[in-house]
């Protein structure tokens, strides 16, 4: 066996350019298979990341209605029963970002705009989404203000800038009338569209007095200390909590009708993947049949004077193998630089393309994956088509005629 595999060897860089055309086919067969699957997951993974980081967080704990009916008067309370229960997590729970929210209309002498007003935590929404590092006018709001932040878009809509003051008109907890006046603190940008087209935020005591609901909130975000603990933590605070009142949902449970949105684009995708492989394939046979035929003569001499067809057969799987390896770890070689790059600095959307991904609210810009199990996964695919395909070699030398007839 080892001498077949020094010959296999050395039967590659017998004829280099024959070998080099046959690696390359293979590198640029790993090059698209996985920029493909890397763009797909990238964009993905950015949405996902945006709507945990600005909206649901890896786990909430809502009012058992909340989740079909997002009103105001589901909202729960946030005492120290839940509290209490929260601190029996020390050392699975990072930090937790108290929530109070409900849609109000926002006014100025001149415009009106429904709007999202959200009672934050200002510390603890800051340490969730950086909140003050996104400020592009005026200052972060503190726990003790009576004044919002007014979202990028929110702002050019009613014309509004830092000192301004916004009239805001709703309906609290229970029906109670909600309304006020405020001054407008800050300015900032939100990477979400649909967010910052509609976010109005205030300090949550003052948002709460706002909807007369006073140590009430609408949802507690709760950050982990390792995501991949989410479902476990979910899991064990739904055993603690009260389930009349109370339930603990992953941002899988909330993010339901996006994730069966992205399960259909991957559908379509994988047909787009599976095409692509058939083009791989036939690139690679056409590489492969090439070589065949130019080394018939070849095969027929090497029979002919006592080499077993057996042997020949393993020598010519072995190169295949050995052509497909390099080809494979050359192709990841190449590509992973690639994608790192478009990782760190993403493609930039823009036109119709920039204007769809938008209005869908999530970022313009096209992010790569370099997640390790799409390099092993892809290579992985491409590696056994290649060796599919050096099976053909071996079926022509079983099946050989030494002689024409």
């Amino acid at each position: 066996m080892k001498t077949l595999i020094i010959l296999a060897w050395r039967n590659i860089w017998r004829n280099k350019r024959r070998s080099f055309i046959s690696i390359a086919s293979v590198l640029f067969a790993v090059l698209f298979a996985i920029s493909a699957t890397s763009f797909e997951k990238g964009s993905y993974g950015l949405m996902i990341k945006n709507m945990i980081k600005l909206s649901t967080g890896y786990i909430q704990i809502q009012d058992v209605l909340y989740e079909e009916e997002p009103s105001i008067d589901n909202s729960m309370l946030y005492d120290e029963a839940l509290l209490n229960i929260i601190s029996e997590f020390e050392g699975e729970i990072e930090y937790t970002v108290p929530r109070i929210q409900s849609f109000a209309l926002a006014a100025t002498s001149q415009k009106t705009r429904g709007t999202m007003i959200i009672g934050i935590s200002p510390e603890n929404e800051n340490r969730f989404n950086n909140l003050s590092e996104n400020i592009v006018k005026g200052e972060f709001i503190d726990d003790d203000d009576e004044a919002v932040i007014l979202a990028q878009g929110v702002a050019e809509i009613l014309n509004l800038d830092v000192g301004d003051t916004l009239v805001i008109i709703g309906q609290g907890f229970q029906g109670v009338n909600a309304a006020g006046m405020y001054p407008v603190k800050g300015i900032v940008k939100l990477s979400l569209q649909e967010l910052n087209n509609n976010a109005v935020y205030m300090p949550l005591k003052a948002a709460q007095w706002f909807y007369a609901a006073e140590d009430r909130i609408s949802s507690l975000i709760i950050m982990p200390e390792n995501p991949k603990h989410t479902k476990k933590i979910t899991g064990e605070l739904n055993e603690k909590l009260d389930k009349e009142w109370y339930v603990a949902l992953t941002w899988e449970d909330m993010m339901r009708d996006f994730l069966r949105m992205m399960e259909l684009d991957t559908a379509g995708n994988k047909v787009i993947s599976l095409i692509l492989y058939i083009v791989i394939g036939f690139g690679l046979f056409g590489t492969i049949l090439t070589m065949m035929l130019e080394r018939i003569k070849e095969f027929r001499i090497l029979i002919s004077i006592g080499m077993k067809r057996l042997q020949l057969a393993v020598v010519c799987m072995l190169e295949s193998l050995f052509l497909s390896f390099i080809g494979v770890i050359i192709g990841i070689a190449v590509t992973f630089p690639i994608m790192l790059y478009f990782n760190l600095y993403p493609i930039q959307l823009k036109g119709e393309m920039a204007d769809m991904m938008l209005d869908y609210g999530f970022e313009a810009v096209m992010p790569t994956s370099i997640s390790p199990d799409i390099f092993i996964f892809q290579a992985i695919i491409i590696f056994v088509l290649a060796l599919l395909i050096g099976l053909y070699p071996v079926y022509k030398i079983i099946r050989l005629e030494i002689v024409n007839k």
